[in-house]
């Protein structure tokens, strides 16, 4: 029996010519002129029928097989969104908007960015999506082709990733357009949602929760030349902890616990609980919730749990050290700014310092953590004169980084920080870091190992 993958791939050839062309010029723009067009067709042809490969397999097959750049290829094999799966970094479909939630974030350099979130749907699933560039020119109930977005998953549910190097544009699909998928028109449509912290996502509006207040502070702010003063700090429940901002004072007290209603989140270093005019809050007396002691250690996540909510503000969080990333060690800082200096740029105005960048992983995902200088300083047992010294003895970093790896490769650690998760993936910043003793090291190097090797 033929497989799913070459029926797919037969039809889209046999269907369209021009479009099986384009896919052969995706090749040859990541390959170069090593082959001729025609080879190239014969080649991706015999991928799909003969072995049964899906289109965009074969493709990014053919191009590392002439030592070519797959991150070049832009126009990968279309999908139903059923066919979609977690991790892909090249796909392509054709779907019906069904709801757009417009949200502001904060990105890793600290400006502001506006995204666009929702859900597309064709007749075989219906599958959240991201658009991450500047200007969403769509509305639900617009027939669309996607190309070349990428997913994330996070508890069986799939993310489609709109980024920069992807094609969003209006199609006329007669079957799509009249497919009855209950399309949502408006950020208002969203019905009121009774959630805890863990599941508190940017864009939420209407949200209800319970709550304890861990600690508030006023703070006054300039709006159009203006003085206001609004509220600040962290709550949390039994799963996690988040910040908050008060526009207005409800005579929020710290250690107090309550049910808000009518809050909605955006983002800052994960979701931030906003609380309005229209925000309700009642007092409660005696409710399941922490103590304001049992949030002193902090609240454990896993990092799929904050690559979902897209980072949190303070979080702990137990896994192991996969690799040191180029960029560790003895590293050079504006004076003013504290920004990275990269080499060739001027170190005139630069001090040095030390940091740890690498990968983590506990299981449930990875990230890319950083170690600040005190540290690192502890962790490898040397201090930034130290390091300086080593450096010159060596006449150069490579084996101050040697010696980061001999002491943190496939070592548990627990690190406790803030997390961000855009479209370059997870980050966490930590601010502390110690010994995780109950993490089974060689199960998990195994694990690794066959991930890897799969």
């Amino acid at each position: 029996m033929e497989s799913e993958s070459k029926k797919q791939g037969d039809a889209l050839m046999q269907e369209n010519e021009p479009d099986f062309e384009k896919h052969i010029d995706d090749i040859v723009k990541a390959i170069g002129d090593k082959l001729e067009r025609n080879v190239i067709a014969n080649e991706l042809k015999r991928y799909v029928d003969e072995y049964g490969i899906d289109l965009s397999t074969a493709k990014e097959s053919i191009v590392r097989k002439h030592y070519g750049n797959p991150n070049e290829l832009s126009v990968a094999g279309e999908k139903l969104l059923a066919q979609v799966g977690p991790g892909e970094t090249s796909v392509s479909f054709k779907a019906k908007i069904i709801s757009v939630y417009k949200k502001e974030i904060n990105t890793k350099e600290g400006s502001k960015k506006t995204i666009y979130e929702g859900e597309i749907g064709d007749a075989s699933s219906r599958l959240r999506y991201t658009f991450w560039n500047d200007e969403f020119k769509f509305q639900p109930n617009d027939v669309v082709e996607i190309s070349n977005a990428y997913t994330k998953s996070w508890n069986d549910i799939i993310t489609v990733n709109i980024g920069d190097r992807a094609i969003m544009k209006k199609i006329e699909d007669n079957d799509l357009k009249e497919l009855d998928l209950g399309v949502v028109k408006t950020n208002n449509a969203q019905a009121a949602q009774e959630l805890e912290v863990v599941n508190l996502k940017p864009g939420m509006r209407n949200v209800s929760v319970k709550l304890r207040v861990i600690d508030v502070e006023p703070r006054t702010i300039n709006i159009k030349g203006e003085e206001k003063v609004i509220f600040g700090g962290n709550i949390g429940d039994k799963s996690g902890t988040c910040r908050f901002t008060s526009w207005e004072d409800h005579n929020i007290v710290a250690g107090k616990a309550y049910s808000v209603e009518n809050a909605y989140v955006k983002e800052f270093n994960g979701p931030d609980l906003q609380f309005g005019e229209y925000s309700k809050f009642t007092e409660l007396e005696e409710e399941d919730l922490p103590s304001l002691s049992d949030y002193e250690a902090g609240m454990n996540y896993t990092l799929a749990q904050l690559d979902e909510r897209n980072g949190a503000s303070d979080a702990v969080i137990e896994g192991h050290v996969f690799n040191i990333r180029e960029g560790s060690g003895l590293i050079f800082r504006d004076k003013e700014t504290k920004r990275l200096i990269r080499n060739g740029d001027d170190r005139k105005n630069a001090e040095p310092d030390l940091r740890v960048k690498m990968i983590f992983d506990d299981g449930s995902g990875s990230c890319t953590a950083y170690l600040n200088r005190e540290i690192t300083e502890r962790l490898i047992g040397r201090d930034l004169d130290s390091c300086l010294e080593f450096v010159k003895e060596n006449f150069g970093p490579e084996a101050l980084v040697e010696e980061m790896e001999d002491a943190l490769l496939l070592k548990p650690l627990k690190l406790r920080g803030f997390a961000r998760s855009d479209e370059y993936g997870l980050s966490f910043f930590a601010k502390s870091c110690e010994p995780a003793t109950e993490i089974d090291v060689p199960n998990a190097a195994r694990q690794f190992l066959a991930a890897l090797e799969g």
